[in-house]
């Protein structure tokens, strides 16, 4: 009976195809393996005996070609529309077993360096082995004592990247979805919240919930939304208007103007800063309450008489603001926590995700949004992941997890080699705060981070896509795959390239379900996880961009938090890859890359 062995480079090119065409190759192979000699077809002008076709349809066929093996056996190495077979089969010669060389010797060409690969310990083999989709919602089994535990109060647990917090927090809500409806099997209501920072983050969230709560009724019991549309939605009820919120750059712009008109000897940044982390974290109400204040964090020093005339321009301001309309996000969530505060508490429970890009305002909304008592707030975050400025003291917004606060030290969703690459770009050693048992960084271990610099922008794309491509004929589903770069004039040049490939592209935020890699800008990678992630456009002057420079106004305060809000935005897009990191850039690598020589 004839036999028919596999290219080791077959089933990535396979996976490939439509599925029409897979179950047509498939029918060929039984009935061909079955006895069914005629559909194998010589080809004229092959470099070697035995090199030929097998027939799927009317326009596809296989290549095969002679395998070391018992009896008849062939090897299987490509399906290709049948002009395009003909062609690979006139190209390739018999390299005495199942591969295949290339004609003027030699194998195909490796590809480039990062080929996905991630080892870990006997407890997480079933997960490794399985999809990545699965892994997803991969629990370490150590920390199921902070998901099943029932806390006095509130808890809060803390870990660096690849700790698992995110999968900490999903579970948790998943476990008190599961009590309550065991608890209160005639209520229906939404009683717990699982909160984050971006939608992007919620979305993903909510679908891997789904994924943990197949149960309706029980998967109903959760509310998953960001901070910023629960305070929307608390004073649009309120209200019967929906709060527009303004962006970043138009407030910054708004405050450079305040500044400017006042005549102060302070940047418009300088007021922005001075509003967001001391007027509004602290709920400050009355000049003398601003004179009396600690400025906690703020490097210049304000005299009595200089802070009244900066609280008067920030007063004058915010009033035009308010006659406009306008607001800032820490603004209206200080206006729903107001309205909490008169109106109750919605939740039995809430569970809040990156928690460490909450201003003090949210904070007093999710104090407010739930009673206190037992498991009222199950907080989990990770400090060196914040990629805003906000610093906050728990206990001063009454939320007290004294005892209850635990580290995450188990490091098991990025690998060693991408833990210790990253570490540099905060500007401390790989794993510090981080560790196992046996004092390694992290339970995987995976390929080496690559890094390529080009000496031109097309030279960097090619080079991108080119190690794209090598992951997916490595095998790597396309959705696990996220490329990335600081801004979207990088990102639509990555776009054009890999679209040229035939490589199809998909936004961060796209469904699951989409067979595509995914493509965003560094900000987008924030609280999402994948196999392979591609970094690219890392040079002087894109990372930090000059316009975030140049919004310091030359104050040096503002600008050492540019910079470190940079190097916060780097490490968090580097660590969202679980086996592979791919960075790349053009002539002089950023300052924030320490680490890395330039091209020269």
């Amino acid at each position: 009976m004839p036999k028919l062995a596999i290219s080791p480079t077959f089933l990535s090119e396979f996976s490939r195809l439509e599925n029409a065409i897979q179950a047509a190759a498939l029918t060929a192979v039984q009935a061909y393996m079955s006895g069914d000699r005629d559909r194998l077809e010589a080809v004229a002008d092959t470099p070697g005996p035995g090199i030929g076709l097998l027939r799927i349809g009317p326009e596809w066929s296989g290549v095969v070609a002679p395998a070391t093996g018992p009896g008849d056996t062939r090897c299987l190495v490509a399906v290709r529309p049948r002009d395009e077979a003909i062609a690979y089969a006139r190209g390739l010669r018999p390299a005495g077993g199942p591969e295949i060389e290339l004609v003027g010797g030699g194998r195909p060409p490796a590809p480039p360096a990062g080929a996905p690969k991630v080892t870990g310990p006997a407890a997480l083999a079933d997960a490794l082995a399985g999809s990545f989709d699965d892994w997803r919602t991969t629990l370490h089994p150590d920390q199921r004592r902070f998901t099943d535990a029932h806390f006095t109060g509130s808890a809060q647990v803390t870990g660096g990247p690849g700790t698992g917090t995110t999968a900490v927090a999903l579970h948790r809500a998943a476990y008190l979805a599961a009590r309550d409806a065991a608890a209160f099997p005639d209520l229906d209501r939404r009683a717990i919240l699982l909160t984050t920072r971006g939608r992007l983050s919620a979305r993903t969230l909510s679908g891997l919930l789904d994924r943990l709560l197949p149960d309706a009724d029980v998967r109903a019991r959760v509310e998953v939304a960001t901070v910023d549309s629960l305070a929307r939605g608390v004073v649009c009820e309120h209200t019967g208007t929906v709060p527009e919120a303004i962006s970043g750059d138009a407030l910054g712009e708004r405050w450079r103007e305040a500044a400017w008109s006042e005549g102060l000897p302070y940047s418009g940044r300088f007021l922005a800063d001075e509003w967001e982390q001391v007027i509004l974290a602290q709920s400050i109400a009355t000049c003398p309450d601003y004179i009396r204040c600690e400025r906690s964090g703020r490097v210049l020093h304000l005299a009595p008489e200089h802070r009244t005339q900066v609280w008067e321009t920030i007063q004058r301001y915010t009033a035009a603001m308010r006659v406009s309309g306008e607001w800032s996000y820490p603004q209206i969530a200080a206006e729903s926590a107001r309205i909490l505060a008169r109106t109750g508490p919605r939740y039995r429970h809430v569970v809040v995700d990156e928690a460490h890009d909450l201003h003090p305002a949210q904070w007093r909304l999710l104090r407010a949004i739930v009673a206190e008592g037992p498991d009222d707030l199950f907080i989990a975050g990770d400090p060196d992941r914040r990629v805003g400025d906000h610093r906050v003291s728990l206990a001063s917004l009454g939320i007290n997890v004294r005892g209850r606060s635990h580290r995450l030290r188990t490091v098991y969703r990025v690998s060693q080699e991408i833990l210790h690459w990253a570490a540099p770009l905060l500007g401390r050693p790989a794993g510090e705060g981080v560790g196992t048992p046996d004092g390694r960084g992290s339970l995987l271990n995976g390929p080496e981070p690559a890094v390529r610099g080009c000496v031109s922008r097309d030279e960097e794309r090619r080079a991108l896509g080119d190690q794209v491509r090598a992951w997916l004929e490595a095998g790597v589903a396309p959705s696990s795959i996220a490329v990335a770069g600081r801004n979207q004039w990088v990102v639509r040049g990555l776009a054009k390239e890999l679209t040229a490939r035939g490589i199809p592209t998909a936004p961060l935020d796209a469904d699951d379900g989409i067979r595509a890699v995914r493509l965003g800008t560094m900000h987008r990678l924030k609280g999402q996880e994948y196999r392979c992630v591609a970094v690219a456009g890392l040079s002087e002057p894109l990372l930090p961009p000059k316009a975030a420079i140049d919004s310091s106004e030359g104050d040096p305060v503002a600008l050492e938090q540019v910079y470190q809000q940079e190097r916060n935005l780097l490490y968090v897009a580097c660590t969202r890859a679980r086996d592979t990191l791919y960075v790349s850039f053009v002539g002089t690598p950023s300052r924030l890359l320490p680490h890395i020589d330039p091209v020269t």
